[in-house]
C-alpha cells in the first residue's frame, strides 16, 4: 500500500520528470497541496502521490559503465502505538472460532520499516535520460520470516526520457492513474490509509488491510508499460497498460504450486489513464486530477477450471475513477478526493466484485498548517462498499434471501510533524475509526451462487468494530 509517510514513488517520479530534483537544498519547502517552493524547513510528506515530496537528501554519485551515476536513497523508521481495537478483545476474537479460549491481545506495540531505493541515471548527447529505479523494501512477511523483516522489490523499472517528448516507464510500476492522482492533504503519517493500520489485526476478517480509503491502485504493481506526458500549461497526463497482475517473472516451475502470471487467476489487461493540473496564482497553489482505469476479471480458478458454470458466475469487470482537488496558500493547504467504481478490498481497483453484489467509493477531505518546521493536519473520511446477499432461511426450492446493508467505514485523525533536521521527522497521530457491517470474506450474493451468501463479523457483540490508534515516530529520510 502507499503510505502518506513510507512512500518514495513521489520522490522517484519527480526525479525522472525533473533529473536535478534529487539536488535540491534540503532547505526547500514545497507546499502540501502543491505549488512553488519556499525557503524554509526541508519539505514533509502530504497525502498520496502528486501533492508534495519527501525530504531527501543528496547522495554522492557513483560513476557506472558509460558514464551512468548511480546513487541511493530511502528511509528508516521507528514507530510506537497504542491500540484500541474492538476485534483485540477476547468476545470479538472468540466469536468465529467455537469452544476458543483466546485472550484479548496486547495493546501497545513497536515497529520498524525501512526503504532502499538505488537510482541508475544516464544522459545522451541529445539530451535524453534514461536509466532505471529499484526500490528495496522491509515489510514483505513469509512464512520462513517471523520477524516481518524479509526484503523483497517494492518497484523496479527502467526509463527513457525526452525533454519535449516525455517519459516512458517499464516494468514493476505504478499505474498512470496511480502516478498523477491528487489526494487529500494531510500531516505526515495521518491518512486513511496512513501508518494507523500498521498495527491493526486482519485475521479473520475479509481483504489484507482493515482501511477502505485509499489511492487508486494502491500497492499495484504489476509490470507493464507507462507513458508520462510533459507540462503543458499547468497540464500533464499519463498512460499505461499491463497484461496481468504479475510483478516481474512468475512463470511456472514443473510440479511446483506457483500459480504463473499467464494462467488468468488474477486480473487481466488493466488499462490506465489520468491527467492532472499544477499551477501557481500568486501566493496560491492550485492542483487538481482525474484518473481512471479499467481491467477484465480472472477468467480461471486456481485448478484452471472457467467460471461462469451454474452457481459459480465470474465475477464483475472492474473500473475505478478518481478525483481529486487541493489548494495551498499563507501556510494552509485544504483539498480532497472522490473515488467510485465497480471494485471492492483495501486497494482500489485490485479486487473484482463478485456476481450481483455492488461496488465501491469513498471521500475524504483534508487540511494542513504550516508554521516554520511544524507542520498540523486534520482528516476526515467515509468508505463504503455492498456487501452481497445472505440467505436466511427458507428451503431449498423457496429459498429466503436478505439483502445486506453497505460496510461503512468512517476515519477522522489529527496529526503533526516536526523537521527536527534535515532529512529528520519527528511526527504523532491519532486516529479514530468505525466500521460497520465488516464481511469475514470477500461478498457473494447467494441469490446468484447459492449457499448462505455473506456473513458479517461480530466485535464484542455489535456489528460495528470500532479502533482508535495513537501512534508517534520518528523518521530518517535519505
Amino acid at each position: 500500500m502507499r503510505k502518506i509517510l513510507l512512500g518514495t514513488t513521489a520522490v522517484v517520479g519527480a526525479a525522472l520528470l525533473a533529473p536535478g530534483a534529487f539536488a535540491q537544498p534540503a532547505a526547500t519547502q514545497v507546499p502540501a497541496g502543491g505549488g512553488a517552493p519556499t525557503a524554509g524547513q526541508a519539505p514533509l510528506v502530504p497525502s498520496g502521490a502528486g501533492t508534495g515530496g519527501v525530504a531527501v537528501q543528496p547522495t554522492p554519485a557513483i560513476a557506472g559503465a558509460g558514464g551512468l551515476t548511480v546513487r541511493l536513497g530511502g528511509y528508516f523508521a521507528f514507530t510506537g502505538g497504542y491500540i484500541q481495537d474492538d476485534w483485540d478483545r477476547a468476545r470479538s476474537r472468540n466469536s468465529s472460532v467455537p469452544n476458543n479460549n483466546a485472550q484479548a491481545r496486547q495493546r501497545g506495540d513497536f515497529r520498524n520499516d525501512m526503504e532502499l531505493n538505488v537510482f541508475i541515471d544516464g544522459r545522451s548527447a541529445n539530451g535524453m535520460t534514461y536509466g532505471a529505479v529499484f526500490e528495496f523494501q522491509m515489510d514483505n512477511v513469509v512464512a520462513t520470516a517471523g520477524d516481518g523483516t524479509t526484503v523483497s522489490f517494492d518497484e523496479m523499472y527502467g526509463f527513457i526520457s525526452m525533454p519535449n517528448l516525455g517519459t516512458l516507464r517499464f516494468g514493476q510500476e505504478d499505474n498512470a492513474a496511480s502516478l498523477l492522482q491528487v489526494r487529500a492533504p494531510a500531516s505526515a503519517a495521518l491518512g486513511g490509509d496512513a501508518e494507523w493500520d500498521e498495527f491493526i489485526v486482519q485475521t479473520g476478517l475479509a481483504d489484507s488491510s482493515p482501511y477502505i480509503i485509499s489511492g487508486i491502485n494502491d500497492g499495484n504493481d504489476a509490470t507493464k508499460i507507462i507513458y508520462l506526458s510533459p507540462q503543458f500549461a499547468g497540464f500533464d497526463f499519463g498512460l499505461s497498460y499491463a497484461f496481468n497482475s504479475g510483478e516481474g517473472e512468475r512463470t511456472n516451475v514443473e510440479g511446483s504450486t506457483t500459480t504463473a502470471q499467464r494462467d488468468r487467476t488474477g486480473l487481466e489487461n488493466e488499462i490506465s489513464a489520468a491527467i492532472r493540473y499544477r499551477g501557481t496564482f500568486g501566493a496560491v497553489g492550485v492542483q487538481a486530477g482525474v484518473g481512471a482505469m479499467w481491467a477484465d476479471p480472472p477468467k480461471l480458478n486456481a485448478a484452471g477450471t472457467a467460471f461462469g458454470a451454474i452457481g459459480n458466475p465470474r465475477a464483475q469487470s472492474v473500473n475505478a475513477y478518481t478525483v481529486g482537488a487541493s489548494i495551498t496558500a499563507y501556510g494552509f493547504g485544504f483539498g480532497g478526493e472522490y473515488t467510485w467504481g465497480q471494485y471492492r478490498g483495501a486497494s482500489v481497483g485490485r479486487t473484482a466484485v463478485n456476481a450481483g453484489v455492488d461496488g465501491a467509493s469513498h471521500y475524504a477531505l483534508g487540511i494542513t498548517y504550516t508554521m516554520g518546521p511544524v507542520v498540523f493536519g486534520g482528516l476526515f473520511g467515509q468508505g463504503f462498499q455492498g456487501n452481497g446477499v445472505a440467505r436466511v432461511g427458507g428451503t431449498a426450492a423457496a429459498p429466503v434471501f436478505r439483502d445486506l446493508d453497505d460496510r461503512t467505514h468512517t476515519i477522522w485523525g489529527v496529526g503533526v510533524a516536526y523537521n527536527l533536521a534535515p532529512g529528520l521527522v519527528l511526527f504523532a497521530l491519532y486516529n479514530n475509526i468505525n466500521d460497520e457491517n465488516v464481511p469475514t470474506s470477500q461478498p457473494t450474493n447467494a441469490r446468484y451462487t447459492g449457499g448462505t451468501g455473506t456473513t458479517l463479523a461480530s466485535f464484542n457483540g455489535s456489528n460495528t468494530r470500532t479502533i482508535n490508534v495513537g501512534v508517534a515516530g520518528i523518521r530518517l529520510a535519505f
